[in-house]
């Protein structure tokens, strides 16, 4: 069996459409970012959309409606374990700690 970054970088990696079965346990990932603005980008004067750098303040918003609507359950936190290279594309603040909730 091949490893996730033996895999990744294959299209087949990305088309595959295998299905858990019905009782299995399933890992969603997902980011969130607040819009502040629109602007239009600096080679191609595409539109694009302007971000707020605190990431944190983001994430804890996102927790709390979901905790609030009773949509997930104890929340576990998980600190990053290396630094992540991002390039130049937007500037973000975080304090490093990564969320996990359970659906209920």
């Amino acid at each position: 069996m091949q490893r996730a970054e033996e895999t990744v970088n294959t299209p087949e990696f990305w088309f595959n459409t295998d299905r858990p079965s019905l009782g299995a346990e399933v890992l969603w990932v997902g980011a969130g970012t607040r819009d502040t603005g629109f602007s239009l980008t600096r080679f191609t004067f595409q539109v694009t959309h302007a971000t707020d750098d605190d990431t944190n303040a983001e994430r804890d918003f996102i927790l709390s409606e979901l905790t609030r609507t009773g949509v997930i359950g104890v929340v576990r936190w998980h600190r990053e374990g290396e630094r992540l290279e991002t390039g130049r594309v937007n500037h973000y603040v975080t304090d490093g700690n990564v969320a996990a909730a359970r659906l209920t």
